[in-house]
């Protein structure tokens, strides 16, 4: 047996505490920067729950903005905070539950830009630039609407007119050129379903006949979403693009989650890296405080935190549904904000309402982090 000289043996024993102490400094800097890096930490059937000390925060004040929130958002249905992967605050209110579904509404427009992302991932779709009337053959198309694009529909910027009738929505002039100009549309994203209907009908996997199965075997099912009540249609086959899902909020927090982890669910990736990187981006004009990404709305400059190591920018964007149902995205916090509402209050605009909701969010639960 070799025997370990006096100065190997200190040479060993200097490599072991080196080690040992810089792995501690990456532990700490992890934790401090509100990452999961340290242990991923991922929902199963139901979403692994933590003390908001445990995660960095201050139970004391995340329960001032628990206390809050009822009052600035009386017709509000939940508030859920997830932070590094674990559950600290879950609130209902109006005889809510955890189990209750509701309706919506404009989140849907996120599933269907994630499943559209999806598509390019498994090469059905070849690109965002690609024309929508190649893949959409079958659709009478106006000659100023040749050229548009899935990045048009998924950036608002598609120019179509309002038609609930998902075969005419191609066929009329379009209110502007498309790809130029920024126009809210419940309407558009009902041709990405039509497109999404196509590769199912294709048979794209072998395994799936219609969007629903579609989304089921490569999105509600892979990051167990199962609260699925409904998903009304525009048409026979045709799910309603822009606003038809009913959930519940634990399972909205699964597609945020998905986000925030960069398209990454466990060990498998569902969505493109870039695509998540492209649909939070800031693409398309719309007012001072927030633009637009990939049917997501995109905070258009940063939010700025003091800690004390100094001044953090922190980048945030959201899915957004009609008077209150949100999936509020902080990557550098590793912070989800999950909320839903009544949406047949008419005090609450749907086009306010995102903003006053992180206005809260900036105020309340940021300020229960420990920088």
């Amino acid at each position: 047996m070799k025997r370990v000289s006096r100065r190997e043996n200190r040479f060993m024993s200097f490599s072991k505490y080196l080690f040992v102490g810089l792995l501690t400094l990456f532990i700490l800097g992890c934790v401090e920067l509100g990452t999961s890096q340290t242990l991923e930490v991922w929902p199963t059937e139901t979403w692994p729950e933590a003390s908001p000390e445990a995660v960095g925060m201050n139970s004391a004040k995340l329960k001032v903005a628990e206390d809050v929130y009822p009052s600035i958002f009386p017709s509000n249905y939940s508030f859920l905070v997830i932070r590094n992967g674990q559950l600290v605050s879950e609130l209902y209110f109006h005889g809510q539950k955890a189990e209750t579904t509701n309706h919506i509404f404009s989140v849907t427009k996120t599933f269907v830009a994630s499943l559209i992302g999806i598509s390019l991932q498994q090469g059905w779709i070849e690109r965002v630039n690609q024309r929508v009337a190649n893949l959409l053959p079958d659709y009478p198309v106006h000659p100023k609407l040749a050229e548009l694009t899935l990045e048009d529909i998924l950036t608002h910027r598609s120019g179509i007119p309002d038609n609930k009738n998902i075969n005419e929505l191609l066929k009329e002039e379009p209110q502007s050129v498309p790809g130029t100009t920024f126009r809210y549309s419940n309407y558009a994203p009902n041709l990405l379903t039509a497109i999404l209907n196509k590769i199912a009908k294709k048979d794209a996997d072998n395994n799936v006949t219609d969007v629903y199965e579609l989304a089921q075997k490569h999105l509600f099912g892979p990051l167990g979403i199962k609260s699925i009540t409904d998903w009304r249609k525009v048409s026979e086959d045709i799910p309603d693009g822009g606003n038809g899902l009913h959930m519940n909020a634990r399972d909205l927090a699964r597609l945020g989650y998905l986000l925030l982890r960069k398209g990454r669910w466990q060990d498998k990736q569902i969505l493109p890296q870039e695509w998540v990187k492209a649909a939070s981006k800031h693409h398309a004009e719309f007012e001072r405080q927030k633009g637009y990404g990939y049917l997501n709305w995109v905070r258009r400059r940063p939010d700025k935190i003091k800690t004390s190591k100094g001044e953090i920018e922190v980048h945030g964007y959201c899915a957004y549904g009609h008077r209150g149902q949100l999936i509020a995205i902080y990557p550098k916090l590793d912070l989800l904000v999950v909320t839903t509402a009544d949406a047949t209050d008419p005090t609450r605009d749907t086009f306010f309402v995102p903003d006053l909701l992180h206005d809260f969010i900036r105020r309340f639960v940021f300020s229960a982090i420990n920088f």
